[in-house]
């Protein structure tokens, strides 16, 4: 039986020239399974033409991660760091005009995009950017129009003219624009990011520090909306 066994293992075992028919069927499979380079006992260093320096590979795949992991946690902190001193700039306005003197003048330095801008839909056709120190005003349901159901879209490159980035209409090429809540007092709006770069803002990243600033919008406006009906 023992034997039997032991027959029967041995032909269920992979022969060194099995892995290496499969490695050259499958010429991406370290690429496919990094973490394995972790792992494997690597020969010395070799010469020769038609010799790959495996160690050599390993080593280079491993830092070009690591180095890569490193840059991203660096840009990562310095979005979150920015957007956090974006909001304070923002917490700091004594007024609905300061609020958006702030955002129009204060948060583009801070965010290094080329503009922003708070949007309101209100009694008006098309969107109206005359309102100096006030927020834009766009036609009723534009918001909708803009996100559909989604509260942030962030959009790798438009076409330069969309008069919601007023000035800068034919300056940008990226945005990011965020959804603001209804209430009583305050209608549907926008915060609306917009950059000359394109890909600054893109489908792939992450929206959470998007939607913080704009849930922080939302509040201060509602607020100053809520204070103007108080002293009429």
């Amino acid at each position: 039986m023992s034997s039997k066994k032991q027959d029967s293992a041995d032909e269920n075992a992979l022969s060194n020239q099995d892995v290496v028919d499969y490695l050259q069927k499958n010429p991406d499979f370290f690429v496919q399974n990094t973490a394995l380079l972790e792992v494997l006992e690597l020969p010395a260093r070799y010469s020769g033409e038609q010799i790959v320096d495996l160690q050599h590979e390993a080593l280079k795949r491993l830092r070009a991660r690591q180095d890569m992991l490193v840059d991203n946690s660096r840009s990562n902190m310095s979005v979150q760091i920015a957007t956090h001193e974006a909001v304070l700039a923002m917490m700091e306005a004594r007024t609905l005009d300061e609020f958006i003197g702030i955002v129009q003048d204060e948060v583009p330095i801070l965010l290094d995009i080329d503009m922003a801008a708070v949007a309101l839909e209100g009694a008006v056709e098309t969107i109206d950017m005359s309102a100096e120190g006030m927020p834009v005003l766009l036609p009723t349901g534009e918001v909708q129009k803009r996100l559909g159901d989604d509260d942030v879209s962030l959009i790798g490159c438009v076409e330069t003219g969309d008069h919601l980035f007023g000035a800068a209409r034919d300056l940008v090429r990226s945005v990011a624009i965020a959804r603001l809540y209804p209430s009583e007092t305050m209608p549907a709006g926008l915060l609306i990011l917009g950059a000359r770069d394109e890909n600054t803002f893109n489908p792939h990243q992450g929206t959470d520090l998007i939607t913080f600033m704009a849930r922080v919008a939302e509040i201060l406006v509602e607020k100053w909306l809520a204070a103007s009906e108080m002293d009429d």
